[in-house]
């Protein structure tokens, strides 16, 4: 299924955003040369594109595109449940291997966070699924506000695992993250 993306305007959220982001949230993640980071980069950039889907459907609400809400819905909890795996198998050692005794606590942070993010996404599926149909239980108002309180948490997350990716692995060069 391919998702319709939308140009949109996003804040920035971190220095490594602010600094290479010309103010659309259209772009590419500049991907490391260390193979082991690759797919997990590629899945922050998936993410960050759906999160602009997000956006674009909670900016059409109360009428959005219900194809696009079911093919966004479809989409987000797979891909969540994958970029926390790739985190957990790639990240996570990366950052447990470090001689830092305080990244053990970073690393219990971000899989409570997982945990959070995933029933927050469950939540959004569900409701990207009962705007699509006509019978969401919440308002427009609750459904926009639900969407972005998401994808703001979504961009922070990432954008926040990447700034470690660019700290703790070697060869990783600082470039545009968008």
């Amino acid at each position: 299924m391919r998702v319709s993306l939308i140009p949109v305007k996003r804040p920035a959220l971190c220095p490594c955003y602010a600094a290479s982001h010309n103010g659309t949230s259209r772009g590419v993640l500049e991907m490391s040369p260390n193979r082991r980071t690759e797919p997990l980069e590629k899945s922050y950039q998936q993410l960050l594109d759906l999160c602009d889907v997000l956006e674009a459907i909670a900016d059409s609400l109360p009428h959005p595109d219900a194809g696009l809400c079911l093919s966004t819905a479809d989409a987000l909890e797979p891909l969540v449940e994958l970029t926390h795996r790739q985190e957990e198998d790639v990240l996570f050692p990366i950052l447990a291997a470090s001689s830092r005794p305080e990244l053990n606590q970073t690393v219990a942070r971000l899989r409570r966070e997982h945990l959070s993010d995933m029933a927050t996404a469950g939540e959004v599926t569900d409701a990207l699924r009962g705007v699509a149909s006509s019978s969401s239980p919440l308002s427009p108002d609750a459904v926009g506000y639900l969407l972005r309180s998401f994808f703001d948490s979504m961009r922070r997350h990432v954008y926040g695992e990447l700034e470690l990716i660019q700290l703790f692995v070697p060869g990783r060069s600082e470039g545009p993250i968008s």
